[in-house]
């Protein structure tokens, strides 16, 4: 019995050394905030709402050539974007979770759990590919007044969830 005091004694002051060595330890659960991405984010959401606000009474493919500059630039900027997002360093986490259940809370789709590309990154792909088929189908038949709501319902979803991951890393 006095062994195993001894010996209890003796563990204890290191048991609680090695906590507070753990409670001083910074784990980084994300990629660092990067403003540049939220402003990116922010510009091209205003950009694409733009877009279509001029397209929703629907398009024709006769006045396409008017557009396919803004639809042009837009794409490249997101597709830059999702570079400029995806080059930081991605920590394995669970902070994807985290996110998922605020924007469960406010009724949006959750984003995809990729360990390797933040999710951000996925939602602007997302973007860009429903902007590039937008700007498809405007090319080839114009678009309708319908398509062009279902267009932005989708760019608002992806833009909902890219923004809330920047976002909850400036925390």
């Amino acid at each position: 019995m006095y062994r195993a005091l001894v010996s209890w004694s003796w563990v204890r002051p290191w048991a609680i050394v090695f906590g507070l060595f753990l409670a001083g330890c910074a784990t980084q659960l994300a990629p660092q905030y990067d403003k540049a991405v939220v402003d990116g984010l922010s510009a091209a959401g205003t950009e694409t709402m733009t877009l279509m606000a001029a397209a929703s009474q629907g398009t024709d493919k006769a006045t396409f050539s008017a557009r396919e500059a803004q639809y042009n630039t837009l794409i490249g900027k997101l597709d830059a974007l999702a570079i400029e997002a995806g080059a930081r360093p991605m920590p394995k986490n669970r902070i994807t979770d985290l996110v998922n259940k605020l924007l469960e809370k406010r009724g949006a789709q959750p984003l995809e759990d990729d360990d390797d590309v933040p999710p951000s990154v996925h939602a602007i792909k997302r973007i860009a590919a429903t902007v590039t088929k937008m700007r498809d189908t405007d090319r080839k038949q114009g678009v309708t007044a319908v398509e062009v709501q279902a267009f932005k319902g989708q760019c608002g979803v992806y833009f909902d969830q890219a923004l809330t991951y920047e976002n909850f890393l400036q925390r």
